[in-house]
């Protein structure tokens, strides 16, 4: 898709899930993030951010199985990200799965004190 003549960026693919996600229309949210997820020129941490963006918007949909399933890809990428962790403890706690949601809060917890 182009944007005033030019292909999207993985930038601009990002803005526009984050617009979408802010509008809680998830699903056209989840398209973009698959966007930024799938460009090859968009690497490491950045991927990680786009599934745990793509892993909130799941979740936002109640599929909190598929949610915890991207934050762990995330959390396979970049294992200091706190956010990414409480997110998943959120859907874990959705899903009664409290000592697995308390192990994950009490990681980011640890990382946010290290910074």
């Amino acid at each position: 898709m182009r944007l005033f003549g030019k292909k999207k960026s993985g930038k601009d693919w990002f803005d526009e899930g984050n617009n979408f996600f802010g509008q809680e229309n998830y699903f056209e949210a989840i398209k973009c993030f698959d966007k930024v997820i799938l460009n090859k020129k968009i690497h490491g941490k950045n991927i990680a951010i786009a599934l745990n963006s793509k892993g909130k918007c799941i979740a936002k949909l109640e599929d909190y199985e598929t949610a915890i399933k991207c934050f762990d890809l995330a959390i396979q990428i970049n294992p200091n990200s706190a956010v990414t962790l409480i997110e998943k403890a959120n859907a874990l706690e959705n899903l009664g799965q409290n000592d697995e949601a308390n192990e994950c809060l009490a990681k980011a917890k640890k990382l946010e004190s290290k910074k």
